[in-house]
């Protein structure tokens, strides 16, 4: 049986080329900075993103923990959406290892609401005598693309918009872009554009990028020295790992614009979904990941997943009624037609054996 899976877009493989550019990079101990392909990874990453420097990390949610910590002394508060995955999905790192206290925030399709996030926040006034109780407000962080809201984008005038809220409460204002290039392709914007107004950006090389492993932070010079101390100290230190960024420059250099492609497979396969009798809003499709809902006339939601699986159509377990579906390079047109068709006929045999239930 073929298996069909959109569980995520971490499980494209690396391609024939991309292992012979591992096995060819020139490497050195990158304790020491010596190794010259995380040196021209970082450079050509900070150059795409407008940034004075980068640092290469191991993964997306390592990337998170040390531009926040390097800029967010213990003690302190950020603002997270509380769908987000930095809140929900990477371990609580804020708060036990930096001793940040996290405030989290509805961001419903991805976006904060601006103006109950000013009256939540006023700009505190000069004269204000600062509360010795709660903790001070000193950052607020963003996911674009957002996956738990469905791969939803935030452009470049709300990135403004948000950089505004910051700067007037002085605050660090941190981008989880762990899908960032998905975002620039569906906006039609550079990459140094989106992200012109924050002070720090995470990105993987992971995802839709489909290297093997590994990120990138990308931010001024100091904020970057700062944090490689902090990924020293979780761990992050790398010796000869020019293999790994050498597939993270070919991810660069070839995946970018290839991201199209999932995003026209996603809208395929939202249109397919919603024909066979799953409940979704296409529009919301943006980028490579589509929020598909069961309607109670098909039973549990668990109990279909069980069956999507015999099928060989997989996706990670639902949330409550809601399944993810993910598509990326090792996901083609064919592989989402024979999706949707496996689906179809699932979803008529389940509706005709709750009928004679």
């Amino acid at each position: 049986m073929e298996v069909l899976d959109f569980r995520s877009d971490t499980l494209t493989k690396p391609t024939k080329q991309m292992r012979e550019r591992m096995a060819d990079a020139s490497v050195g101990d990158d304790f020491y900075g010596e190794d010259p392909t995380i040196r021209m990874l970082e450079e050509r990453a900070a150059l795409l993103l407008g940034k004075e420097s980068a640092l290469f990390v191991l993964s997306g949610t390592m990337a998170n923990l040390v531009a926040i910590r390097a800029q967010v002394a213990p003690g302190s508060a950020a603002i997270v959406s509380a769908s987000s995955h930095l809140h929900l999905n990477e371990t609580g790192h804020l708060a036990s290892i930096g001793g940040i206290t996290s405030h989290p925030q509805p961001t419903p399709g991805g976006h904060f609401d601006l103006k109950a996030l000013a009256k939540a926040y006023p700009v505190q006034k000069s004269n204000a005598k600062p509360s010795v109780l709660a903790p001070k407000l000193k950052a607020i962080c963003i996911e674009n693309t957002h996956n738990g809201e469905g791969g939803r984008c935030l452009g470049v005038h709300e990135m403004r918009l948000l950089a505004d809220f910051a700067n007037n409460r002085d605050l660090v204002f941190h981008m989880d872009g762990a899908r960032l290039f998905n975002a620039a392709v569906a906006l039609n914007c550079s990459p140094s554009d989106l992200v012109s107004p924050v002070d720090s950006v995470s990105f993987c090389l992971s995802k839709g990028l489909a290297a093997p492993g590994g990120a990138v932070l990308a931010a001024s010079e100091d904020v970057i020295n700062e944090a490689r101390h902090w990924r020293q100290m979780v761990g992050g230190g790398m010796r000869q790992a020019g293999i790994l960024a050498a597939a993270g420059l070919m991810a660069l250099e070839n995946n970018i614009e290839r991201l199209s492609e999932d995003h026209d497979n996603a809208k395929l396969l939202a249109v397919g979904l919603r024909e066979a009798g799953l409940n979704l809003t296409v529009d919301d499709v943006e980028t490579n990941i589509v929020m598909a809902y069961l309607p109670e006339s098909l039973g549990e939601p668990d109990t279909f997943h069980s069956l999507m699986r015999d099928i060989g159509v997989l996706t990670l377990p639902p949330k409550g009624n809601r399944f993810r579906f993910v598509t990326h390079r090792d996901v083609t047109r064919v592989h989402v037609e024979k999706a949707i068709q496996h689906l179809a006929r699932l979803v008529s045999q389940v509706t005709e054996e709750m009928t004679h239930v």
